[in-house]
């Protein structure tokens, strides 16, 4: 083991107007940009070579992960298996994704890969020695869990603000902000973070392309610590975890104010975690994959036909979204028939004694919990919408209980359950990369500055009558 380097880049991807919006049953073509769209990357470096990488995307396409991996490779020499590239799940980005009324835009697929490619060589040239420590605070308020249990015993996704039935949300949020901190081994004075927190980036959602609350983060971080402070944010798991909250009386928590606030909120507790780290001696790096095989959900027969009496009447279209669903159904049927199960990568990345795990979906908050405490790791951060895209995936109770998430679709089309199978993928791959680091986590030490400035002491010493030695 090597001492560990560690480096960041950027490279903006932000497309030109005109191009598609993903993300809301709509069809939105850009008019211009409120803020760029950029890919934000880390690479570490202690003989192992990692890299995690951002991507302000709704997605990223299983296609253009291994394009950008391989051009990375060529690149840098970094193992195309040894790059965690994953979205931030802005529904005001570019044209990756293929749902509803969008489609993916093959030559703006091509040139994100590139960029990741870039941004990732960049990094590794821009590399340079540092400590490593973890710490996590708390941004409360800001994110909550999106679906409730009504009256009628079934559940529904945003069912309205202050709705007279709500019982109860069915499922979590995560106020933690945890990081992973990167400093100068000389001065102490921290160079870059990696910053993981679950809330879905949805403030925008305009026809301005965005990175959403995600800017926010950065910035506040920036503002602290200069522009030359190297971010990259990981979302968690925030399937069922937005920024509305349902049961209160406050406006929609939609447009640039909001956006803004969650993301100072979340930057300023990222802040609190950079200032209070602990680096620690001896820091090791590791990098393993597992797959979690997860069937794609039968279309029923009946849900065909039904769908194809709707589209004979009418095409897909916004203001009626049955024909939308009933699009999406006869797609994911011929999916199915096509490829009848999803192989799905469950990466890990160990950093000393923290993990980031990553799952190409959109996650339940509840399963990634359910990791964390079953890992022997005292940071155990999911990272969604990494390295692919295959849908929801949701707790088992939501397809009894009903909601939006859970809708055959191509955002929304595997087994139910999925999410189980992944949690004990990613359980044993957490376990298995605690025991591999043996004596590398039991070595493990916090170091301090070693210097001393004397002139602190001289009033203490004259106080005492004493002199300085």
């Amino acid at each position: 083991m090597n001492a560990m380097k560690a480096g960041f880049a950027t490279a903006c991807i932000t497309p030109p107007p005109g191009k598609d919006i993903p993300g809301l049953f709509e069809r939105r073509l850009a008019l211009g940009v409120h803020d760029d769209l950029y890919v934000r990357a880390a690479a570490l470096d202690d003989g192992t070579k990692i890299a995690l990488v951002q991507v302000d995307a709704i997605v990223v396409p299983e296609q253009v992960v291994k394009q950008a991996r391989k051009e990375a490779q060529r690149l840098c020499g970094i193992p195309a298996a040894q790059c965690l590239i994953a979205a931030t799940h802005t529904h005001s980005g570019g044209p990756l994704f293929g749902g509803f009324l969008s489609e993916p835009d093959e030559t703006y697929m091509a040139f994100v890969a590139g960029q990741i490619a870039a941004a990732i060589s960049e990094a590794f040239r821009a590399s340079r020695p540092a400590l490593a420590g973890w710490n996590r605070a708390v941004a409360p308020g800001v994110a909550f869990n999106r679906r409730f249990l009504m009256k009628d015993g079934k559940q529904r996704t945003h069912p309205g603000k202050l709705h007279p039935d709500i019982v109860a949300p069915v499922g979590p949020e995560d106020p933690s902000v945890t990081v992973l901190t990167l400093g100068d081994p000389d001065t102490f004075a921290p160079f870059g973070c990696i910053v993981n927190f679950a809330c879905h980036a949805t403030h925008m959602n305009g026809l301005l392309y965005s990175a959403d609350y995600i800017k926010g983060v950065v910035d506040t971080l920036q503002g602290v610590y200069g522009p030359d402070f190297g971010v990259v944010f990981l979302n968690g798991a925030c399937g069922d975890v937005t920024q509305v909250d349902n049961r209160s009386s406050r406006p929609m928590e939609l447009g640039p104010w909001w956006a803004e606030r969650t993301g100072r909120c979340v930057g300023g507790a990222a802040i609190q975690a950079v200032a209070g780290t602990e680096y620690r001696r001896g820091v090791s790096l590791d990098c393993k994959s597992v797959q979690a095989r997860a069937a794609i959900r039968p279309v029923p027969a009946d849900t065909l036909r039904k769908a194809k009496q709707v589209l004979r009447k009418e095409a897909p279209n916004a203001e009626n979204v049955e024909t939308i669903y009933a699009n999406e159904s006869i797609l994911v049927d011929a999916l199915a028939k096509k490829q009848p199960y999803r192989r799905l990568e469950i990466m890990g990345v160990r950093v000393g004694d923290g993990l980031f795990w990553g799952v190409p979906a959109e996650f339940f908050q509840a399963f990634a919990q359910e990791v964390a405490c079953a890992s022997p790791f005292p940071y155990t951060c999911c990272a969604e919408l990494a390295n692919g895209y295959n849908g929801y995936i949701c707790a088992e109770a939501a397809f009894d209980g009903g909601g939006y998430e859970i809708r055959t679709a191509r955002s929304s089309f595997l087994e139910e359950k999925a999410g189980s199978k992944v949690v004990k993928a990613a359980t044993a791959l957490c376990r298995k990369m605690h025991d591999a680091a043996g004596q590398k986590m039991t070595s493990l030490q916090p170091v301090w500055p070693q210097y001393r400035d004397d002139s602190v002491l001289d009033g203490i010493n004259q106080l005492g009558g004493k002199k300085r030695k």
